[in-house]
């Protein structure tokens, strides 16, 4: 099973993907939620006994996932193949992890949990940036962030040990010989080109047209797909929030109570307009009180002198209770105009009032308005009780919708053409904040032909519907879907004839024949790439489909579909050596590189021979494998 999952390692993808993984676990990513559901507690990796549930796998899988679209660009898109070998890479991590947790326990091996302590303790991205010692909240927030509790990072600070002491360590370093360098420089900067031929359903031509019977079974065979859905109609009331509010408004009464209890809560307080100077030397500050003492422009001084607020040297008109309590008392005690320095935390302040503006108690008349809405505000939770009780009384009753309506002082709305899984558009200017969602059409549906639903709360008032009509789902006469069905027929005909040409010309192609003559005998153009490097592409292909072609013979043909239904047929055409010689320090980057891929290759290995006599068992489907 350890070997299978290595051979993942082989395409650029799966390194990125795996490079991705292994980022993760120092890295800050958010983690969104999973679903979860009974399902998920069922295994779906076992190694030896020590299992990985869907849950925990769908949890590590969705946290790399959110690592990768990070590191990638907006218009990233996620394939099939990049999630296989994400998922991929999960894997072999989790296996990897439950491999070593395993060697650990049977060979009775254990960290002291103050040398684990003393490795959190020490690391810099815990340290508090004032004093340099460890920070507990600053390792939490990291944990926090990371999606990971305390018992999870100890986990893998042991993983992490265990993996230098049972495979790092074992690993004997291995000097690449500058004959090997060369080799591998030479084949990294290969240069390749290629034929290709580009078949898509747009290239073919279909030379016949559907018949009526071929129309006839398309419409029996993809019924569903034409089925027109029950659609409904309704009568709507609808009675606005601010409908409510008017017809079950505060009484006077209940104002003039409100503000008897709350008077001084409508007083205006003593307000200040207040220029402040912020220095962070003493010297400068008692310069510029000096300045303004001798009657000088107080922002021109803060300018001059290099305040640290020169650029807006002033809180503005502020009440007491606004300022900080270092400034407050002896701000609302100062004249007006007569500057003062004071001391506040570890800045030196030059302040000074400008304006006073006296308090002011808040007339009954002048309060009134402002109770008003705050009494609406504080009632309109009853109040749309009270009104959604009252339509339904009256409803219970026997009235009818439109006397309920006429009651309440509102119109009918007709709203016909109702689906039920489909949002509805273009609502009358009342129903308006309706459109695109689907709480109508649930009222709609919930109740039968000529029934009244009860008063619901909408986002902006109350709702109740009658049903006035039901138009069951059914079928249209075939005349009016013939021209979708020829539509759908003509591109299912077109990707069926793609795909066969495509076919054909690769036959073609491997049974002796030149690509060339392929391509002609249907019409189609023969391409020829550039030179290109394993890092370059050309039409299209993915770096994936350029490994593969590096590795593919003369003679040798390759086809790759892509989305739409296109597809791209490919043989080497000419390949061009690296010939050029290299510098002393580029000949050393080059060992280097491949020294340390030998190692990372054989210290896999190393861990992987640790997983022998273990019974490994994946179960791919539930982690979630699109093939």
């Amino acid at each position: 099973m350890i070997s299978k999952l290595a051979k993942a390692q082989n395409s650029w993808v799966s390194k990125l993907i795996f490079t991705a993984v292994a980022v993760s676990f120092v890295s800050l990513f958010g983690v969104t939620g999973y679903i979860t559901n009974a399902s998920q507690n069922q295994t779906v990796i076992d190694v030896d006994g020590l299992t990985t549930s869907q849950s925990e796998f769908s949890y590590r899988l969705q946290r790399e996932l959110n690592a990768l679209k990070n590191l990638a660009d907006e218009d990233f898109e996620l394939t099939d193949d990049m999630r296989n070998s994400l998922t991929e890479g999960v894997v072999r991590q989790i296996v990897d992890e439950s491999v070593l947790d395993q060697t650990l326990a049977q060979n009775d091996i254990h960290f002291p949990k103050a040398y684990i302590q003393q490795i959190i303790f020490s690391q810099p991205e815990f340290a508090n940036p004032l004093n340099g010692q460890f920070s507990p909240d600053i390792f939490r927030r990291y944990l926090s962030a990371a999606g990971m509790s305390e018992d999870d990072y100890v986990a893998s600070i042991k993983r992490l040990m265990a993996r230098k002491m049972l495979v790092t360590d074992l690993i004997v370093p291995f000097k690449v010989p500058a004959v090997l360098s060369k080799a591998i420089h030479a084949m990294d900067n290969q240069r390749r080109s290629f034929k290709y031929v580009l078949v898509s359903p747009a290239d073919v031509k279909i030379e016949r047209q559907i018949s009526d019977d071929e129309v006839q079974q398309y419409f029996e065979d993809f019924a569903e797909t034409f089925m027109i859905p029950e659609t409904r109609s309704a009568e709507v009331l609808f009675l606005s929030n601010e409908a409510v509010l008017k017809k079950y408004a505060a009484s006077d009464e209940m104002v003039a109570d409100y503000y008897k209890e709350h008077e001084k809560e409508f007083d205006q307080p003593e307000k200040r307009e207040v220029l402040q100077m912020v220095f962070m030397d003493k010297a400068k500050a008692e310069e510029a009180l000096q300045k303004t003492e001798q009657g000088g422009d107080f922002a021109t001084i803060a300018k001059d002198s290099g305040a640290e607020n020169a650029d807006n040297p002033t809180l503005g008109l502020v009440a007491q209770e606004e300022l900080a309590e270092d400034l407050a008392y002896d701000a609302f005690e100062l004249p007006l105009n007569q500057p003062k320095l004071l001391q506040v935390a570890d800045t030196w302040q030059v302040i000074s009032v400008k304006q006073i503006v006296p308090a002011k108690k808040a007339t009954f008349e002048e309060a009134k308005a402002q109770i008003t809405e705050i009494l609406n505000n504080d009632n309109l939770y009853d109040a749309l009780r009270e009104a959604r009780a009252d339509i339904d009384d009256a409803i219970n009753g026997g009235k009818d919708l439109a006397e309920v309506a006429k009651e309440m002082g509102v119109s009918l709305v007709k709203v016909d053409n109702i689906s039920e899984n489909t949002p509805l558009q273009n609502l009358p200017e009342n129903l308006s904040f309706l459109n695109g969602k689907l709480d109508l059409n649930e009222l709609a549906f919930t109740y039968g032909l000529n029934e009244i639903s009860s008063a619901e709360e909408l986002d902006d008032g109350i709702a109740a519907v009658k049903v006035t009509g039901i138009v069951d789902a059914h079928l249209p006469e075939i005349n009016e879907v013939k021209d979708k069905i020829i539509v759908l027929w003509t591109v299912q005909e077109k990707d069926a004839l793609a795909k066969e040409t495509a076919d054909n010309i690769v036959a073609d192609a491997e049974n002796g024949g030149q690509l060339a003559d392929a391509a002609k005998a249907r019409n189609l153009e023969l391409f020829r790439s550039e030179p290109i490097s394993r890092n370059e592409t050309f039409a299209n292909l993915s770096a994936q489909e350029i490994s593969d072609l590096f590795l593919t013979q003369d003679g040798e043909v390759k086809i790759y579909e892509h989305p739409g239904n296109s597809f791209i047929i490919v043989t080497p055409f000419e390949t061009v050596d690296y010939s050029d010689e290299l510098t002393e320090d580029a000949l050393k980057e080059v060992a280097q590189r491949a020294e340390y891929s030998m190692a990372a290759d054989m210290a896999q290995e190393a861990l992987d021979s640790l997983a022998e006599g273990m019974k490994i068992e994946i179960d791919y489907k539930r982690a979630g494998f699109s093939e």
